[in-house]
């Protein structure tokens, strides 16, 4: 079997692939005559073709796996994704070759005991249930782990999130309890045959480092992350002092991994050699752990599933690994099997979603909604159509009603709440707004996408430093897109705030003028002789004392010399010509967008980048969907945010 410090590389290069759409062979068909059983515990789905023996076996494995973790993990760490992790557990190497066929269709290629698909709204293992190996399904058991990492954590250390995955992956279960610790006799050979990496550049190995990503260093890597990990975990000193709980939570407030360790590990020269000392050992303490008593049977719920559920379920596993085609011929199966199955009209669709088969996909998730009021996949990806292109105020409140629906009968569905924020938060319900970006981090606190949608929406309720807190930590993710666009964010931030400083002091000047204003009338009007003002020729800086006739003229506040210019780079998404010369439009950069207004579109200033010249006799509506840099200033107590000053075309025409 192929150690767990391959397939993480190798599952990175399979996703790539899948991506891509490249078909590996022509998948084997599933035998449509095997009966599938599944047995329903709190937290897994198992379906196996090898009857209810094993899948209730299997069942109780996975419950005892996820108890050992409870027991080993921080107790406040969410250890279920609130979205369903299917099994489906096969007889035998035959069945699980139907199951994912591309690993058996080269010749020499590794044929796993399992595989483990991770997803936005579902996870899939599948596995076959007649292995024996010294841990079988440790690369299923690893990436189990890896999901509660990172549905917990956002800066978790690469070397730490393998070392966990390893140590952790090596669960194995007795009649007597849980073990962890044990060592494989791979890792221990190459631990004592190979000069191990400094800590420094071990602490500082991400996703880019050669040491990850090289196969030839990858193995010292994996290796002496779970050897540091073990050490740290059953070290009684290092238990103590409780260590390794400190330098995950220096990390996670974002401090520099070498750092963190240095302050939670001491010094690391001493570290270094008490790890080398360490792995030079020939035997090693395990952790133990006494697992409660076998499920009763009533405690799982168990039913034969239909021939065209199985074909639904099995369509559903290749659509998440990247087999589109596989995908779409088991999904016409089981609907034709059964056309009023919800499930496979509502993958059915995802797929086409994929494709980007916009009608195609929303005939099958109305489809699936009509048939099962339960199905919140349907109502969010019917909202998600709704709103992935240029959608009207109609639209966009059948959206948002769409995915209230979707939070209603599914709770922990992250992406919902998310979206549904950006929702409110455009419709101006900003605590509502507020309240539903926090329950979709609370989904998945560890998930960067959550995160940036509750900066947005902090600062668009001008909560400012909350908002760069957040995207700060998000520049501390060693995932380079994340970086850059937290960075982007943050000079957006920096500009929000200066103009609700600058919009503030307008207002403030306005307040006073309309307040003196009235005072000067009254004033005016009782013949009073002089009126003592003061008067400030900027927000800093106030003039001494001085009279002002009692002529009703008086000297007002007065601010900037203008409104200042900003500009975005974005999309025209939007654009109302109805009422020319005046026009309105809507930009959209990412996340943000501007409603912007001209009252005489002719005398904006157009040109093209390319060309550096005017863009003479540009018609209106051909602004819509033009690449442009855009000058605003902005405005107040408007229907839009700003009054253009320019556009500058990124593309051609």
């Amino acid at each position: 079997m192929l150690p767990s410090r391959y397939l993480c590389a190798l599952s990175a290069a399979l996703v790539a692939v899948f991506a891509a759409g490249v078909a590996w062979s022509k998948p084997v068909p599933a035998d449509k005559s095997e009966i599938w059983v599944e047995v329903q515990t709190p937290h897994f789905i198992v379906a196996s073709n090898d009857g209810e023996n094993t899948a209730r076996r299997i069942a109780d494995q996975f419950e005892h796996i996820r108890f050992l973790y409870s027991k080993t993990l921080n107790r406040d760490l969410k250890l279920d994704p609130g979205i369903p992790i299917l099994i489906f557990a096969v007889r035998n190497e035959k069945s699980l070759s139907q199951l994912i066929p591309e690993y058996w269709a080269q010749k020499g290629h590794t044929h796993p005991a399992g595989l483990f698909v991770p997803g936005q709204e579902k996870n899939y293992i599948a596995l076959r249930t007649d292995v024996e190996a010294e841990f079988p399904y440790l690369p299923i058991y690893h990436e189990y782990v890896h999901l509660i990492i990172n549905l917990n954590y956002q800066h978790f250390p690469l070397w730490l999130n393998e070392g966990f995955a390893d140590f952790l992956g090596s669960a194995t279960l007795t009649s007597k309890g849980g073990k962890l610790g044990q060592p494989s006799s791979r890792d221990l050979d190459l631990l004592q045959q190979t000069k191990l990496l400094p800590l420094e550049t071990l602490f500082k190995v991400d996703h880019q480092s050669p040491f990850y990503n090289e196969a030839n260093k990858t193995t010292i890597f994996y290796a002496e992350s779970w050897a540091l990990v073990h050490y740290l975990m059953l070290d009684p000193e290092k238990q103590k002092n409780q260590a390794l709980s400190k330098y995950i939570s220096y990390v996670e407030n974002g401090a520099d991994p070498v750092e963190a360790a240095t302050r939670a590990f001491g010094d690391l020269g001493q570290l270094q050699k008490a790890l080398q000392s360490y792995t030079n050992r020939t035997s090693y303490m395990e952790y133990s752990v006494t697992l409660p008593a076998k499920a009763d049977a009533k405690d799982y719920s168990v039913r034969t599933i239909s021939a065209a559920e199985a074909q639904a379920r099995l369509g559903d596993f290749d659509l998440y690994r990247g087999q589109l085609d596989a995908a779409h011929k088991k999904l016409e199966e089981a609907i034709r099997l059964d056309p009023n199955l919800a499930a496979a009209q509502e993958s059915m669709g995802l797929l086409l979603f994929r494709q980007d088969e916009r009608y195609g996909a929303e005939k099958y998730f109305a489809r699936a909604v009509a048939l099962d009021s339960k199905s919140a996949l349907a109502y969010f990806y019917h909202a998600m159509l709704l709103t992935s292109e240029g959608s009207d105020e109609e639209q966009i409140a059948e959206a948002r009603t769409a995915l209230e629906k979707a939070v209603a009968l599914n709770p922990s569905l992250g992406s919902a709440w998310s979206n549904l924020a950006l929702l409110y938060a455009n419709g101006g319900t900003m605590e509502k707004a507020l309240t539903a970006a926090k329950r979709a981090v609370d989904t998945m606190p560890g998930e960067p996408h959550f995160q940036y949608n509750l900066a947005v929406v902090l600062a668009r309720m001008e909560r400012f430093d909350e908002a760069r807190t957040i995207a700060r930590k998000l520049q501390a993710s060693g995932n380079a897109d994340v970086v850059s666009i937290a960075g982007k964010f943050l000079t957006q931030v920096d500009e929000a705030q200066q103009y609700a400083a600058y919009r503030k002091m307008n207002e403030a000047n306005s307040a006073a003028a309309t307040a003196l204003n009235h005072e000067n009338k009254s004033n005016a009007e009782s013949a009073a002789p002089v009126l003592k003002l003061r008067t400030q020729n900027s927000a800093n800086s106030a003039q001494p004392d001085h009279d002002t006739a009692s002529t009703g003229e008086t000297d007002l506040p007065s601010g900037p010399a203008g409104p200042r210019a900003y500009s975005m780079v974005g999309t025209i998404t939007e654009v109302n010509c109805a009422s020319a010369p005046q026009i309105q439009m809507t930009l959209k950069a990412q996340k943000i967008v501007m409603h912007l207004h001209s009252g005489d579109f002719s005398q904006v200033a157009v040109k093209s980048s390319s060309t550096n010249t005017g863009a003479k006799n540009m018609v209106c509506a051909s602004l819509r969907g033009r690449n442009a840099h855009v000058s605003y200033r902005l405005v107040q107590e408007k229907d839009w945010d700003g009054e253009i000053v320019s556009i500058e075309f990124r593309d051609a025409p």
